[in-house]
């Protein structure tokens, strides 16, 4: 599996440093508990929609106005506050260190030093927006090939993500990826004019 490369049937992915942890299921993953995961992820994939948008739906007010000067600036405002309080709560938190990791609509792939035997189903934590130190929780079942298991690689395909938390999960990954073309762009740019 190359890092960058989509593994067939994936659709878009992004990738990106971000921090991850696993670790083994130690139940059963029956439908009830399945879709409380779910739920609690949709609200959480929401959420971020609307931190990563600002405004979600519509454009912002034209900063021309008066209004849309007043609103940018709160704009500002929140956001510096919401950077002071991440920054402080990663301080009080146990969250892993960032690594390499790819994310698709369909599931996700990393490389570490332990990684989770294929077949096994897993329990994922995935801080996917920066600046929030709060985990899409998911699981997975390892879906990596031999080969890459023995060289430190694990793909884990999303279990039990309904409907609609997929969905929210398919705006992020295309923002993302957006972001990511628009950013490789930005750097053809810049080479071809110096």
């Amino acid at each position: 599996m190359a890092d960058n490369e989509p593994q067939p049937g994936e659709g878009l992915t992004y990738s990106d440093n971000i921090s991850l942890s696993w670790k083994p299921a130690d139940h059963d993953l029956d439908q009830t508990h399945l879709a409380m995961v779910s739920a609690s992820n949709e609200a959480f994939l929401r959420a971020v929609a609307i931190l990563g948008d600002g405004w979600p739906g519509k454009e912002p007010p034209e900063s021309g106005s008066s209004l849309g000067a007043e609103v940018a600036r709160l704009d500002l405002k929140l956001n510096l506050v919401l950077d002071l309080v991440a920054t402080l709560v990663y301080r009080e938190l146990d969250i892993p260190e960032a690594r390499a990791v790819k994310v698709s609509s369909t599931g996700v792939a990393w490389r570490g030093e332990a990684v989770p035997a294929p077949g096994e189903q897993v329990f994922l934590e995935l801080y996917i927006q920066r600046g929030l130190p709060k985990p899409l929780c998911c699981y997975g079942e390892v879906v990596t090939s031999p080969e890459d298991y023995a060289a430190g690689m694990a793909r884990a395909r999303f279990i039990g993500l309904s409907g609609s938390a997929h969905d929210w999960l398919d705006k992020l990954i295309f923002r993302h990826h957006r972001r990511e073309v628009a950013f490789r762009r930005a750097q053809d740019q810049e080479a071809s004019n110096s």
